[in-house]
């Protein structure tokens, strides 16, 4: 599955993938991006979003395979970081499981696990379906975007219905510890804002406990929107990461 890619820095620089929170696109990510310009960095657009809209539907091990698949051919070395925020922490979460090989080192904020059980996934699926569209707009004020950044960006991307939404809710909602992750040695830092709810606090704390080298942090006072909202912050946190160095004091243990 080829995936809308955008590409920026020095080819011969080591590369991240970021990927994207859900009814987002990489686009999202472009604060963070131009402030990483010692990194190549790739940034698709995950499946049945932004210009990987018709490539579908969504589901957690196509995309992550998708993923993969796009490390290979772009990379000369076959091995990135790898930044994920909320749908697309997840996404990194099975790219560790399933192809552990392509992973240098990770940053992912947001993530859930095992937060709901797989027979209410579809509820939730059946429940996007049938509600109102979601736009981009309103994801992207959230996020705390500016509010011409905002308007444009909503402009550049089509509404995404509830039909669409489906099977991105079935997908996220029911994701689980995928199979395999206990044998990823990549040292990767779980990241929460103290904010977020205890779901996500829980979440960190259990795959920070099956990762070898996993690392449970908070970004103290910050909600879910954080990585977008705190460009600069969340960019020495990820360089600090990177090139294993002091992370920013705001990045703290958990309480």
């Amino acid at each position: 599955m080829d995936l809308f890619v955008r590409e920026s820095g020095p080819v011969e620089a080591p590369a991240i993938v970021f990927l994207h929170g859900g009814e987002c696109s990489g686009r999202s990510w472009q604060p963070v991006v131009e402030r990483m310009q010692g990194y190549r960095c790739l940034v698709p657009d995950l499946p049945q979003h932004g210009e990987s809209s018709q490539r579908g539907p969504f589901e957690m091990r196509d995309a992550a395979a998708a993923v993969a698949e796009l490390i290979r051919s772009r990379v000369g070395t076959g091995r990135v970081h790898v930044v994920g925020h909320s749908l697309g922490a997840q996404v990194g979460v099975q790219l560790l499981a399933t192809e552990p090989k392509l992973v240098d080192r990770a940053v992912l904020c947001g993530t859930i696990v095992n937060a709901i059980p797989r027979l209410t996934a579809p509820l939730l699926g059946l429940y996007a379906r049938i509600q109102r569209p979601v736009t981009i707009w309103w994801n992207a004020r959230y996020a705390g975007m500016p509010s011409a950044e905002t308007e444009d960006y909503s402009g550049e991307l089509p509404v995404m219905t509830g039909a669409q939404l489906a099977p991105i809710v079935v997908a996220s909602a029911g994701f689980t510890l995928p199979e395999g992750l206990d044998q990823s040695e990549s040292p990767t830092l779980l990241l929460t804002g103290a904010e977020e709810t205890w779901l996500v606090h829980r979440s960190a704390a259990t795959l920070a406990r099956r990762m070898p080298n996993g690392v449970n942090r908070i970004a103290t006072g910050k909600r879910h929107d954080w990585p977008l909202r705190y460009a600069d912050l969340f960019s020495r946190t990820v360089d600090g990461w990177l090139n294993d160095t002091a992370l920013p004091p705001e990045i703290a243990l958990p309480g």
